[in-house]
């Protein structure tokens, strides 16, 4: 009984450990999107014309701030990503980068980047670069923290695009379009840190009963 009553502290202590300021939560925000615009070297896979591809996907972020010294634009790490153009699906590349910027009137911005997204070849070109832009008037950023309400569609009245770039760079082929919704979904510190919880405590429940089943033999 000893033995389990240390286990269960440890596993409480490494639960707090879990708990501390350090520990990040998460944030997905899911988005769609109309296709405006198709390369003639991508007709094969998206369209415009008669029925325009629609977009849809996804973007996971971690929400600690990289970018410390600057309190007027934050940079938020992406850890999973997934977009869909009416057949045609592209996930997480090598990395990618969320920038908040609470900037002057008629700069507050996001602009989102993944590297070298996981796609087919289309034409033979190679997904190179997904992006998004969007800027809006003063006061759509309060600051450079990531909204857990995404703000409205609307409020981004000076530029509004996505693009999905295939080739090398300097020789880009593109599909692009515009964003037509965003939703925030926060997954909490809280969460994660019971998940962990229990992983945890489990862990330590199994090599309590290893060890009982060891004396016992």
């Amino acid at each position: 009984m000893k033995q389990i009553g240390v286990r269960i502290g440890l596993g409480v202590i490494l639960c707090g450990l879990l708990a501390s300021p350090a520990t990040a939560a998460l944030i997905t925000y899911n988005f769609t999107g109309d296709v405006t615009h198709v390369h003639s070297q991508l007709t094969s896979s998206f369209s415009t014309n008669p029925s325009p591809s629609a977009m849809s996907g996804f973007v996971t972020l971690n929400t600690v701030d990289t970018n410390v010294l600057d309190t007027k634009v934050g940079n938020y790490t992406v850890t999973n990503f997934s977009v869909t153009i009416g057949s045609y699906t592209a996930t997480m590349g090598t990395s990618g980068l969320v920038e908040i910027k609470d900037g002057t009137p008629g700069l507050d911005r996001v602009i989102g980047t993944i590297n070298s997204p996981n796609g087919p070849n289309v034409n033979f070109l190679a997904p190179r670069l997904f992006d998004v832009q969007l800027r809006g008037p003063a006061g759509t950023f309060s600051g450079d923290a990531l909204p857990t309400t995404a703000p409205s569609i609307s409020s981004f009245t000076n530029f509004n695009r996505w693009r999905l770039i295939f080739g090398p760079e300097g020789n880009g082929k593109v599909v692009r379009g515009t964003i037509t919704s965003l939703t925030a979904v926060p997954l909490p510190t809280a969460v994660l840190l019971f998940g962990a919880g229990l992983v945890a405590l489990a862990g330590l429940g199994a090599g309590s009963r290893r060890q009982r089943k060891n004396s016992l033999a």
